[in-house]
């Protein structure tokens, strides 16, 4: 059993072998009669250029595509992809018409609705032979599930909240762009015919199968175990494992962040404050990020005036603390708390 097994320090594996990542279907050109209108006339749109129109189509009943931020990042990284003969047309977003586009993907939607039991079969065993053949790896002598195979397709970025770079274009992934990850005795997964990887690497420090960088943000993403893989049950362990050792300490904490809190240096208050709003109200700490690359979202550390009203009395209750701000993936954190006098 897993839980009996035990590596070197940092030694994550010895063996791992796997079919590598299952990239997004190649774009299929729309069909003749679905037209892409400009400024009142039928355009006839460049392969790359209908590509990504049809991620904007996909989305017009959606508010996203009404905001002002959106629709600009959208363009700019439209233009990208148009001929010149394209750009010198398409000039203004508000002139393009993709009507006739978002009308075809909703018939598309409802077809699939509406397949016989035999097409829904057909997709079906088309999805278990891609996880029988992809969705599993080889580590040490255990088979293992994989979470997430499939590479997303591209589209258009979201984010969470009001984030700067919603509307930009995230780009399609290809074999170029990746990095596998497995032992040097395993047969190292083949890449797409005409395709070669990025690079093979034989790192057993760490559990990631396979990696690339997108492009939006340039974060790492990584294919990884299955939650009920050994290493995953491993990490739940260990997390387990640090709440018991703080559960003999967290008296002493709280004891030291109370009496940190009568310290002559401010530097040592504030942190003795922050420690005791984590504990009671269990409030993500808070990093710090890069202004205009993410949504405005903070945690306890990161907290600004604007986050926080102090009333010195409240509802009948002294010394109340009303804090209004977006925490992880931009939920309201709304609370009225409370707290001693000193705090």
């Amino acid at each position: 059993r897993w839980e009996e097994e035990r590596y070197p320090e940092g030694i994550k594996w010895k063996f791992l072998e796997h079919k590598g990542p299952v990239f997004a279907p190649p774009y299929e050109p729309l069909p003749e009669n679905v037209k892409f209108y400009y400024d009142g006339k039928v355009m006839k749109l460049s392969t790359k250029a209908e590509e990504v129109a049809t991620f904007f189509a996909k989305m017009l009943d959606h508010e996203y595509t009404t905001k002002e931020i959106f629709r600009k990042n959208f363009f700019k990284d439209w233009r990208k992809e148009m001929t010149s003969e394209e750009k010198s047309t398409i000039t203004n977003l508000s002139k393009c018409d993709f009507t006739h586009m978002s009308q075809y993907f909703k018939a598309q939607s409802e077809a699939r609705k509406q397949m016989s039991k035999e097409e829904k079969q057909k997709i079906k065993e088309e999805n278990e032979r891609l996880l029988k053949e992809y969705g599993y790896c080889v580590m040490d002598n255990h088979k293992e599930r994989i979470a997430n195979f499939k590479i997303e397709p591209p589209g258009l970025f979201r984010g969470r909240g009001n984030h700067p770079k919603m509307g930009m274009l995230k780009r399609r992934i290809m074999p170029e762009d990746i990095i596998i990850n497995c032992s040097k005795d395993s047969k190292v997964p083949s890449p797409p015919p005409g395709h070669k990887w990025k690079e093979v690497r034989h790192d057993n420090k760490v559990t990631w199968l396979v990696s690339w960088t997108e492009n939006i943000q340039s974060s790492i993403k990584y294919i990884m175990l299955n939650p009920s893989s050994r290493i995953k049950g491993e990490k739940d362990w260990q997390k387990y494992e640090t709440a018991r050792r703080l559960k003999k300490c967290v008296d002493k904490i709280r004891n030291q962040y109370r009496e940190d809190w009568k310290s002559k240096e401010m530097k040592v208050r504030q942190r003795a404050v922050a420690l005791y709003f984590i504990d009671k109200l269990a409030l993500r700490a808070g990093n710090e990020k890069e202004e205009g690359e993410t949504a405005d979202t903070v945690g306890c550390c990161s907290l600004r005036v604007e986050h926080i009203k102090l009333h010195p009395e409240l509802d009948g209750q002294e010394y109340v603390v009303e804090f209004d701000f977006l925490g992880k993936d931009s939920i309201r954190y709304y609370n009225k708390v409370p707290v001693e006098k000193r705090v």
